[in-house]
């Protein structure tokens, strides 16, 4: 089964201290997913980020390691954000700090993320980020109504 959310999700207290109807203020932040890929070696594994994403982390879960294990670039719309390896294993990727203002907002459009492990390695591409509205604020629809 599954659902589908407007995003961000955010998570906080629906009512306040004295129950009167008045839905709380924000008092947390927006709550995180991640999205995964099957990959093959030599084929890119694509994923599409919703636009004010924030990306915490990019993940490779290689069951079958390429021939010759090395670190390949992931990409942002053909922007290089992180290396990651191809070696069996788990494998967290290292973010290019020179791409820390695209990682902590992808921008106002969905943006596709790509990963080309090496030849004959086979796994699952894991990427970890916090989707919000398009121009990175975590405000939810309907924020400010009341239930009077």
């Amino acid at each position: 089964m599954s659902s589908t959310f407007n995003t961000p999700i955010r998570i906080f207290k629906r009512n306040n201290p004295t129950n009167d109807g008045t839905i709380a203020p924000d008092n947390t932040g927006a709550s995180v997913c991640t999205q995964q890929k099957a990959f093959v070696g030599g084929t890119a594994a694509t994923l599409t980020l919703p636009a004010g994403a924030i990306v915490h982390e990019i993940q490779a879960y290689v069951a079958t390691a390429a021939g010759s294990p090395a670190s390949t670039n992931v990409t942002l719309d053909a922007t290089v954000i992180a290396t990651l390896s191809d070696a069996a294993g788990v494998n967290t990727g290292a973010l290019a700090a020179g791409q820390a203002a695209l990682l902590a907002n992808i921008g106002t459009v969905d943006k596709t993320l790509s990963y080309t492990a090496g030849a004959s390695a086979i796994g699952v591409l894991s990427v970890t980020y916090t989707p919000r509205n398009p121009d990175g604020t975590i405000t939810p629809v309907g924020n400010g109504y009341t239930n009077n």
